[in-house]
């Protein structure tokens, strides 16, 4: 996800209050204090005090070049710099109405400082939220956008499923479409609507892709994730979109009627493998037209939704070759863990090897508490403009420094000495590699000038071979054997090399009267 910069400040499914689903997202070279999106809004500054307390550097602009902004400022006290980072955030995206999603956003409502703050979410989302700020439940700080309501108050906006992209944050813009939650028998379709977002860099283009929670397609009464792959598979194809953050609450054995609107690691691989379907089958399909042919197209009957196809494992191969799939919202569970492993590890290791089979080419990684998603610059590197070492990207590090190291790090804890000393290891090898590339180009440029220098003489040579040829035939030809003889030789009268002593014999002789 090189263009946004995503801290994690919680990712869990519950129980735990502390450590639920709360993201917050920037443009990558964007300062933090210049807008912030928060993606859900279950843990908030409780979470962000313990964060920027482990690590006080968490919200520093590492990736904005010759940033000397540090939005969590180290003199301050934890919490008034957690307050700070809070009071950043410019916009909100709630993907559904649950407690673990809405929790630190009813609790600081109207207590921080800093612009208008907006909600985005479907109008069944908005509906939910309405019912948690009624004042009984909670103060009613929150209007929709158009009402009177003081400045400090929330504002509401729905969003219409599968509308065009809306800024929700400087340089970012959005996209939601409706997914089920598992049944509620007070809604009138009988499912729990939750929702998938579209994330865009409106600099960049590029995209990522995020699930609030979600059940399967394959036991839900109104399944709708099928809609979210067919329009994330072309993306897929044009390199414009590369992450997937989706939701896994259970471990492998989990019974159907047991999942509650979630997903566990073999409904995970069969999401997939529908998302690899539809990325296999966009690159048979016609392209569609621009939209304002679109009803032509369907009458043409090119829009006519078509019946799902099943393709075999051999055709999937490597579909989903550079996605990378982060899973998030794992239940904790008191059960003993292997090997001192989170439940998120142990998830996503499930996930991982039922991927390793299936050979779609996936990525698999688990999202941490306090983890920093994307590519984060340090100021040594960007003054040299050379990448960090991201150990998870796809990006190849150019030349990464000793300083790029503690970056790295910070940013994967968990992968420990280990990585950092094989990134020593690297940064020994491309160093040697780039030594040797700089010798090579060298003796390269030393022969190219010789050969340079080899052309002119030969070049001088035959110029020098032509004019006597033109000297020993201008005495005895005609005016029409002298012009072809000129343009043999490729030269023109009006050229000044033409007009060298060599050559006058000619041009006289062409112009002379006793040539007939």
């Amino acid at each position: 996800m090189p263009d946004f910069v995503m801290v994690v400040v919680g990712c869990g499914g519950g129980p735990t209050e502390d450590d639920v689903s709360a993201y917050l997202v920037k443009c990558h070279g964007t300062r933090w204090s210049e807008g912030t999106l928060a993606l859900e809004a279950g843990s908030g500054l409780g979470a962000l005090t313990r964060l920027i307390g482990n690590e006080p550097t968490l919200f520093n602009d590492d990736d904005v070049q010759s940033s000397k902004t540090l939005l969590s400022s180290p003199g301050a006290g934890l919490s008034e710099r957690a307050t700070k980072v809070y009071s950043g955030i410019r916009s909100f995206i709630i993907t559904h109405g649950h407690l673990d999603h809405v929790m630190s956003l009813v609790v600081a409502a109207g207590s921080q400082g800093g612009p208008t703050k907006y909600i985005y979410g479907l109008e069944r989302t908005i509906q939910t939220l309405e019912t948690l700020f009624n004042g009984f439940i909670w103060p009613k700080l929150a209007a929709r956008v158009g009402e009177l309501a003081p400045t400090f108050f929330y504002r509401y906006i729905p969003v219409a499923p599968a509308e065009k992209y809306l800024v929700v944050a400087p340089n970012i813009s959005a996209r939601a479409f409706p997914i089920s939650h598992g049944s509620n028998d007070q809604s009138a379709d009988g499912t729990y609507e939750s929702s998938a977002w579209f994330l865009r860099n409106d600099q960049t283009a590029q995209e990522f892709l995020f699930f609030g929670d979600v059940e399967p397609d394959s036991i839900s009464l109104h399944p709708r994730t099928r809609a979210v792959w067919k329009h994330a598979a072309g993306k897929i194809r044009r390199k414009k979109l590369n992450t997937i953050f989706l939701e896994c609450s259970w471990r492998n054995g989990r019974k159907d009627k047991e999942l509650y609107g979630h997903l566990s690691p073999p409904h995970v691989l069969d999401e997939m493998r529908n998302l690899a379907t539809e990325v296999v089958l966009a690159a048979r399909e016609q392209p569609p037209p621009p939209s304002r042919f679109s009803f032509l197209w369907n009458l043409l009957g090119y829009g006519t939704p078509q019946p799902e196809v099943t393709l075999t494992n051999r055709e999937l191969q490597g579909a989903l070759q550079g996605v990378r799939l982060v899973v998030i919202h794992c239940k904790a569970t008191s059960e003993t863990l292997p090997d001192g492993k989170s439940i998120a590890e142990v998830i996503s290791g499930e996930i991982r090897e039922l991927v390793k089979g299936s050979g779609l080419g996936l990525e698999v990684m688990a999202a941490k508490q306090g983890l920093t998603i994307g590519h984060v610059f340090c100021i040594n590197c960007i003054s040299q403009l050379r990448k960090v070492a991201c150990p998870t990207c796809n990006w190849v590090p150019i030349i990464p420094q000793p300083s790029n190291l503690a970056c790295v790090t910070r940013l994967y804890p968990e992968r420990g000495e280990d990585e950092t000393t094989r990134l020593k290891e690297d940064n020994k090898r491309l160093q040697s590699t780039v030594r040797s590339l700089e010798v090579s180009a060298k003796s390269f440029e030393e022969n190219l000038r010789d050969k340079v220098k080899e052309c002119e003489k030969l070049k001088g040579e035959l110029k020098k071979l032509k004019g006597e040829q033109a000297r020993s035939l201008s005495s005895s030809s005609s005016a029409s054997q002298l012009e072809a003889m000129l343009q043999l030789i490729d030269l023109d009268d009006d050229d000044p090399d033409v007009q060298c002593v060599g050559f006058q014999p000619i041009v006289s002789a062409l112009h002379s009267d006793h040539i007939s």
